[in-house]
């Protein structure tokens, strides 16, 4: 699809779309690339037009965790807050394909905010998007065993992606959910067991309803 018409499908106001398409950097970024770091300012703020980037948190203990991702035609939550309030960001973003996206200057943000609804608009739904995202994740760490945070995962990235081979190492897994390698395979080797998977080098196919 055309960047204009893309921007048109989220924002109807010619004038707002205008502006960011002329404000605004295109930007094609490959795939496992660190487009944000954690405990610095924000200067600019993603808009996907193709691919995927998941928002990371590293706490002291050097684990990661997994926050959510950001999808086409979405931005990050996190980033914005921290932009519009001038404080260091509390995560970090990687691209997890390669991804062309708008990069969109904070202070450009900032003025679009206060001068288009629709721009106050957007931001409003993606932070109830990304707040509902959240209290999910919290009640998982809280109230579910990682066995049912794993499987829950793994069909979240099937469905995302509307395949049954999900190309991603033990490891990767491990950060995203903040827990051990040893954990992820013990519980996917489980999982092959069962007859519902296939481990794969760097791969898992599914072949049952999990």
């Amino acid at each position: 699809m055309d960047r204009y018409l893309f921007l048109r499908k989220i924002f109807y106001d010619k004038s707002l779309v205008d502006e960011l398409m002329e404000k605004s950097q295109f930007a094609v970024i490959p795939a496992h690339t660190k487009i944000l770091e954690e405990d610095t300012y924000i200067k600019v703020i993603p808009l996907i037009f193709e691919g995927r980037i998941k928002v990371m948190r590293k706490v002291e203990s050097g684990k990661e965790i997994l926050l959510y991702y950001i999808n086409r035609g979405e931005s990050c939550a996190l980033s914005i807050v921290a932009g519009l309030n001038r404080t260091k960001s509390v995560a970090y973003a990687v691209t997890e394909t390669e991804t062309k996206m708008f990069a969109i200057p904070i202070e450009v943000i900032r003025d679009l905010h206060y001068r288009y609804p629709q721009c106050d608009d957007f931001l409003l739904q993606l932070f109830h998007r990304r707040f509902n995202e959240l209290i999910l994740f919290i009640d998982s760490i809280a109230f579910r065993t990682m066995d049912f945070r794993l499987i829950r995962h793994i069909k979240r990235r099937q469905e995302e992606s509307g395949e049954n081979v999900i190309y991603i190492t033990h490891q990767q897994l491990a950060d995203e959910l903040g827990t051990a390698r040893e954990v992820v395979s013990r519980l996917l080797k489980q999982l092959e067991r069962d007859g519902k998977i296939v481990n794969g080098r760097s791969k898992i196919e599914i072949i049952r309803q999990l």
